[in-house]
C-alpha cells in the first residue's frame, strides 16, 4: 500500500462513541494516523472547514444537524470531498438521498470490518470526483 495513503486525514462523524471507537481502531490498525472525530452535525462542519479531510465517514442520525444536511454542506464547501455514509437506516430512499447528495458509498451498520477498510482504501486511492 502507498505510504502516503496512510497520512490521509479522516474525519469520523457519529454520535455513538462505540462506532467512533470501532472505526478509529480499525483505521489505526491499518496504519492510518490522522483520524479526527465529531459527534454532531455542527461540529462536523466546523472540523471539515478546519481540516479539509481527505475522507469523511458520516452517520445520518446526528444531533443538531442530520447527516444528509451535513453532506450537502460539505459538498458545497468542497465538491470533490469524499464521503462514506454509514447508517443503520437501510432504506432505498435514504441510500438514494445520500448518493444524490454526493456520497461515494453507503454502508449499513453493522458493517463488515474488512469491507469497511477496503472501501476506505479504495476511495482514498481514487482521484477526483466519484
Amino acid at each position: 500500500m502507498d505510504m502516503s495513503l496512510l497520512k490521509s486525514s479522516i474525519l469520523i462523524v457519529d454520535d455513538s462513541d462505540y462506532i467512533k471507537a470501532i472505526t478509529s481502531t480499525l483505521l489505526k490498525r491499518e496504519g492510518f494516523v490522522n483520524i479526527y472525530v465529531a459527534s454532531d452535525g455542527i461540529s462536523a462542519l466546523e472540523k471539515f472547514k478546519e481540516l479539509n479531510p481527505d475522507l469523511v465517514i458520516l452517520d445520518i442520525m446526528l444531533p443538531k444537524m442530520n447527516g444528509f444536511d451535513v453532506l450537502v454542506e460539505i459538498k458545497k464547501l468542497n465538491p470533490q470531498a469524499k464521503v462514506i455514509v454509514i447508517s443503520s437506516l437501510a432504506t432505498i430512499d435514504n441510500i438514494q438521498q445520500a448518493k444524490n447528495a454526493g456520497a461515494a458509498y453507503y454502508l449499513v451498520k453493522p458493517f463488515d470490518n474488512q469491507y469497511f477498510i477496503k472501501t476506505v482504501k479504495e476511495l482514498l486511492t481514487t482521484k477526483g470526483k466519484e
